[in-house]
């Protein structure tokens, strides 16, 4: 886990509870599907789609406020960005590639992996720089964050262009 913020241990375990519920669903299985299938047909580096919490039946962080699933699409950089008005948690379900958040690079760890929760799940700070280089296959991450999910703002590191994901065409 790269630039995190001190975080206990029952509160990566509850967001790690969540996921391994969430990717025994059909639902969420057919998004994943869906979303690999509109990959296909944008010029953009990655899809995503919002996940309902209150479906999730284990007990998330009191601060998390939306969930997400995001595929990236295989050998095409997700494009570094920010969000400054919320903390991402994302780890990754499918796929392999490295990520650079801040100023650490390294290999990412599939979620199931045999690895630590610490070094499988990215808890990423307002305002850090993060981007993720998918590598032979589509990846496919489930991220939460501490906003509600109509006011996560993305801003470019590139051209400090802004945007709202759920305000999308």
């Amino acid at each position: 886990m790269n630039e995190q913020r001190a975080v206990g241990a029952d509160y990566l375990r509850q967001l790690n509870d969540a996921v391994a519920q969430l990717v025994t669903r059909p639902a969420i299985r057919s998004a994943v599907a869906t979303l690999k299938e509109q990959l296909q047909d944008t010029a953009e580096p990655f899809v995503w789609s919002t996940i309902d919490l209150q479906s999730v039946t284990t007990t998330l962080p009191d601060d998390i406020k939306s969930g997400w699933i995001f595929v990236l699409k295989k050998d095409v950089p997700s494009g570094c960005h920010f969000h400054p008005n919320s903390i991402q948690h994302m780890v990754m379900i499918e796929g392999e590639g490295t990520s650079k958040v801040g100023s650490a690079s390294g290999e990412m760890k599939r979620f199931g992996e045999q690895a630590s929760l610490e070094e499988t799940w990215y808890v990423i700070p307002e305002g850090v720089p993060h981007e993720f280089f998918p590598r032979g296959s589509d990846v496919v991450v489930v991220s939460f964050h501490t906003c509600d999910s109509d006011e996560l703002e993305e801003i470019s590191c590139d051209s400090g262009a802004a945007r709202n994901y759920e305000t999308r065409a």
